[in-house]
């Protein structure tokens, strides 16, 4: 069973898959942090250092959606910065919060973001039932 972590060392953040009755991890790509696994399990979004003016931080971020079978990403379609962890609303829709207000934006790259949630930090979508 996959288990989806990250792990920094040497000033790089990488996307590992570990399976811990094995006592076994795989490094799978670097650049990836606060991975998000999507309801399906079969994509993580996830967000990474990007060039840029940083802001008053010096970092920016972008979300992307990397699927799990190609280990091939693809950036969301907000341009912001986001240093948030992502979460999946559902499989075609990733959540995240920019100056305490929570945004919906397609997974697969396309549309536009949409303001979700005012006032609303950090998502976090619980189970129905």
């Amino acid at each position: 069973m996959s288990e989806w972590a990250t792990l920094g060392t040497g000033g790089h953040t990488y996307l590992v898959d570990g399976n811990i009755a094995a006592w076994t991890v795989k490094v799978l790509r670097d650049g990836v942090e606060c991975p998000s696994l999507s309801p399906d399990g079969t994509r993580i979004a996830f967000k990474s250092k990007v060039p840029g003016s940083g802001g008053l931080t010096g970092v920016q971020w972008r979300l992307s959606v990397l699927s799990l079978d190609t280990l091939v990403a693809h950036p969301l379609a907000e341009t912001r910065s986001v240093d948030d962890q992502a979460e999946w609303l559902d499989d075609g829709t990733v959540l995240y919060s920019v100056q305490s207000d929570t945004y919906a934006v397609p997974a697969d790259g396309s549309g536009a973001p949409r303001l979700f949630a005012h006032r609303a930090d950090s998502p976090v979508v619980l189970p129905a039932g």
